[in-house]
């Protein structure tokens, strides 16, 4: 059996502290919205989990957990409730489109978190309350700028304010074995899934396919008929390295 630590890691009788792999909604040290459900779900159950040996700088072990006797993991449960979002993670990437599968429920619904998201690129105020944590993120790629080393996905007409997706060279080998040529994706409406940065503006770094969802026809609107009016002619990052 397990208890739930207030950052929602289970904790085994034995003291070992097991982080979910593979969520996001909050970090070691704070008080995350899927504890209250997990500790129910756990409480008086047995445990079996998968985990890795390695542990994190906080002492925990990765894992994929579920109740005794059941099949979903726990990872699932949280997931379509609305409670946690699915974050690609290297050794868990297998998982994820179960992941993904049970999350989809969640939005289509608005349940929990999904009430809020996704966010919308040029919403700078709301982007940048969420620094430091994982989110999503949604909008229409004026334009891609590139340096000697980074592509630029620009949300925005003034890049040191703007939204931004920073894919440098492992996100690009991994959008490229995908299909996807960074440079032809001026025009279309996507949603970027990770952590919001300051970068001049707000920034993500995708360094993983799983992490840009084409989300509409670029010749389209989208569903709420939302489009920035910036048009797809956006201010050019200037060339040259960083």
């Amino acid at each position: 059996m397990a208890s739930v630590s207030p950052a929602g890691d289970l904790v085994l009788a034995d003291g070992t502290v097991l982080r979910l792999a593979g969520l996001a909604g909050g970090g070691a040290g704070t008080e995350v919205g899927w504890r209250p459900e997990l500790a129910r779900r756990v409480a008086g159950r047995d445990i079996t989990f998968a985990a890795g040996p390695a542990r994190d700088r906080y002492g925990r072990r990765a894992a994929l957990a579920r109740r005794e006797g059941e099949a979903g993991t726990l990872q699932q449960v949280l997931l379509a409730e609305g409670l946690a979002l699915a974050r690609p993670e290297q050794a868990f990437l297998g998982c994820l489109p179960s992941w993904l599968e049970a999350e989809a429920s969640a939005r289509r619904e608005k349940r929990g978190i999904w009430r809020a998201l996704p966010l919308d690129a040029r919403n700078i105020a709301a982007l940048r309350a969420q620094q430091g944590r994982f989110t999503i993120v949604a909008g229409h790629i004026l334009d891609v700028g590139k340096t000697s080393r980074v592509h630029y996905l620009n949300f925005g007409r003034v890049w040191p304010q703007d939204m931004t997706g920073r894919v440098e060279t492992e996100g690009r080998a991994a959008l490229e074995a995908r299909g996807l040529d960074v440079a032809k994706l001026a025009g279309r409406w996507v949603w970027l899934r990770g952590t919001v940065f300051e970068a001049g503006g707000p920034a993500i770094t995708l360094r993983r396919a799983e992490q840009i969802e084409l989300a509409f026809d670029q010749a389209k609107d989208p569903p709420d008929g939302n489009r920035t009016g910036h048009g797809a002619a956006g201010r050019k990052r200037p060339m040259g390295d960083e």
